[in-house]
């Protein structure tokens, strides 16, 4: 029985991530079946479902978090549905109670003072070290970066959509290629010191195993701001595209959202603050270096007016506009992250906007 459970959410995640919502669903009706209180199956549902009223699959997680013998954690978990789930309904204050207790309850540590305190040594070792460049030869690569929310999803998938463009989808190969261990110190930093040609370019070897080399690759993985000094060095002709949101807008949608791994600053309002300003200073670096291959994108300019929007990046990368670049939800392709729902329903420049609801709940308890 629980091989058989396990495989049947597998084939639900499957499905989600594919953008497949009724084979996920029928995953699902077997999944809760055999257990109707699957927190899995319970998440799964939640982040592929938009709620309506009357769905039974709320009522049940409504009875799960109002039993007094949970623990912390599960009592979280079950609150960030609640808060995605009164959401979709339109109940901003019980989305934003369930989403503030959610967090409380979730238990996450994270140092803000020590990433402070790296981020700086990182910066002021970036800044000291030379400006080498290499070459630029094929492939030719597409960073997309950002915070987590900011509509780095979306923009991937409509580039995605143009016939001469891969989509890679989230790399964690960046960070890795971009480390010198062995010495007893932070191996970031530690990589920038003694800098030479040689190292960057095994860097870039190690940072392109698997990926061919000829063509236009996209390379979505947000965090690749930490880096964005670097990306200018390995590519010279990579276009890198900065996906900008209101900062409140952008640190609300992390808030709400239970990202299960990673993103531990995510669970603290002020931690999760100071990082949105963490990562604007690594982009002001990297933007600095790239020049005019650098492009910041604001994600209600990019709903709003999506052709105008794009065609500058396209332009730099040799390629004209397609309509196709306008409807990513036809673009198909995995997307395992917390944005494969809103994604799949095409571009709607509401999406950048339903936040405003929290904005006077967000003030009251947080400050402008």
């Amino acid at each position: 029985m629980t091989d058989t459970l396990h495989q049947h959410l597998v084939t639900a995640e499957a499905a989600l991530n594919a953008g497949r919502f009724d084979d996920m669903h029928a995953a699902l009706d077997k999944v809760f079946a055999a257990d109707p209180g699957s927190l899995a199956g319970l998440w799964i549902y939640t982040y592929g479902t938009p709620y309506t009223p009357g769905d039974k699959v709320l009522t049940r997680i409504e009875g799960f978090a109002r039993q007094k013998a949970l623990s912390a954690p599960l009592r979280a978990q079950l609150l960030f549905m609640l808060g995605k789930a009164y959401d979709d309904l339109g109940k901003p204050q019980r989305a934003f109670d369930a989403v503030v207790a959610a967090n409380r309850l979730k238990g996450v540590r994270y140092d803000n003072g020590a990433m402070a305190a790296l981020a700086r040594d990182t910066l002021a070792a970036a800044r000291a070290a030379p400006d080498l460049r290499l070459d630029a030869r094929p492939p030719r690569m597409v960073f997309v970066l950002g915070m987590p929310r900011s509509g780095t999803s979306l923009i991937s998938q409509m580039l995605a959509a143009h016939p001469e463009i891969t989509n890679l989808g989230e790399r964690i190969a960046l960070g890795p290629a971009l480390m010198r261990d062995g010495t007893g110190r932070n191996p970031h930093i530690a990589f920038l010191d003694g800098l030479d040609a040689d190292r960057l370019e095994a860097a870039r070897t190690a940072y392109l195993q698997g990926v061919p080399n000829t063509g236009i690759f996209v390379d979505k993985m947000p965090e690749n701001y930490y880096f964005a000094w670097a990306i200018p060095m390995l590519f010279p002709d990579a276009q890198i595209i900065h996906m900008r949101r209101d900062k409140q807008a952008t640190c609300w949608s992390c808030f709400k959202n239970d990202f299960r791994d990673g993103h531990r600053y995510s669970y603290d309002w002020g931690d999760l603050s100071a990082q949105y300003d963490r990562h604007l200073d690594f982009c002001a670096l990297g933007a600095a270096r790239a020049g005019s291959a650098w492009h910041d994108i604001h994600l209600d300019t990019l709903t709003a007016a999506p052709r105008a929007t794009l065609t500058p990046v396209l332009k730099a990368l040799g390629l004209d506009w397609t309509d196709a670049c306008a409807a990513p939800e036809k673009s198909g392709g995995e997307m395992p992250t917390l944005s494969k729902w809103q994604v799949r329903q095409g571009i709607d420049p509401a999406m950048a906007r339903g936040w405003q609801a929290y904005k006077p709940l967000i003030e009251a308890r947080f400050g402008a």
